[in-house]
């Protein structure tokens, strides 16, 4: 098996790989294609395709959307169907990585419409489909495209994925009751195999229902775990909006150390990550709490990152 950024693939006997995505607001797909056994694929494909799925696991979005650009022209010239929606949709991943969501469904229609009652890899491109109509605004559709995914022979990391995105429709239509069913649906689901990314998004949709006051949980606790599972993803940036949003909840509610520990986490991201005043004002919150907590380390360590600020 081979992991994707965000996700995993499996290896099969006839066509070129399907690739997990990523994004900050994108999640990766939970299953692969193949590669194929030697002669059975057109050579160039291949190449263009492998060298591809390469850069996106480099994280070089640019190359590798060029080089599934070059493999998606390859498989229409040589009228190779399979090949076709298999790089459309590795290219509509990388477009809406980039911030094209428009430009992905067009590329994820074409590959639906060529995958049509193939079950899972169907399924696969729908959901994808449906976070390309959810990053352009249409809520409302991506919710139902997730619901055809499901329809279609969604696995289970791909109806956890449908649920969230059905929830988060329910939730900009304003039916926070329907919205919470889903979530709940959802978590149900939840393994070891849901994406760490899927998982932050269940935990901020979480903290929208509790605010909305129809679930009830520890606001707290659900901002800190979601920063976990944004760092486990590699989204360093939401992972401080996170860590600062659980030290502001913690601060609420009076438990200084919990919000000492989130607010000098995030300083130090934001100080390696060049972000001075950002860092600067989270480590001054952090000098602010260790006086609360007492705790000399505490002191210790706040004013040496405060330091480093100077």
């Amino acid at each position: 098996m081979k992991k994707g950024r965000q996700g995993s693939g499996f290896r099969g006997q006839e066509s070129s790989s399907w690739i997990g995505w990523f994004g900050i607001l994108c999640v990766a797909m939970a299953t692969g294609c193949s590669t194929p056994r030697a002669g059975l694929m057109d050579p160039k494909i291949k190449a263009f395709s492998e060298a591809a799925e390469v850069a996106y696991q480099r994280g070089e979005l640019d190359r590798a959307d060029a080089l599934y650009a070059n493999a998606l022209q390859r498989a229409r010239l040589t009228d190779n169907g399979t090949e076709i929606a298999h790089n459309a949709y590795n290219l509509a991943l990388c477009r809406m990585a980039s911030g094209k969501p428009g430009e992905a469904r067009n590329l994820l229609v074409q590959a639906r419409v060529l995958m049509a009652g193939r079950g899972l890899e169907e399924a696969r491109i729908l959901l994808a489909e449906a976070e390309a109509a959810r990053l352009a605004g249409a809520a409302v559709e991506s919710g139902e495209l997730a619901r055809r995914a499901v329809t279609a022979g969604a696995d289970r990391e791909g109806r956890v994925q449908a649920q969230l995105l059905q929830a988060q429709a329910a939730l900009v239509s304003g039916n926070l009751k329907e919205a919470r069913t889903y979530y709940l649906s959802a978590k149900d689901k939840v393994s070891k195999a849901t994406a760490p990314i899927l998982r932050a998004r269940l935990d901020a949709l979480a903290v929208t229902l509790i605010q909305a006051q129809v679930m009830s949980g520890d606001i707290a606790a659900i901002h800190l775990s979601q920063a976990g599972w944004l760092k486990k993803s590699g989204h360093f940036a939401e992972m401080v909006v996170a860590l600062n949003a659980a030290g502001g909840a913690f601060e609420q509610v009076g438990n200084w150390p919990q919000a000492f520990d989130c607010r000098i986490r995030a300083a130090q991201s934001l100080l390696a990550a060049g972000l001075r005043e950002p860092a600067r004002l989270a480590a001054g919150r952090a000098v602010e709490l260790a006086e609360k907590t007492g705790d000399l380390n505490h002191k210790a360590l706040a004013a040496g990152v405060l330091g480093d600020l100077k």
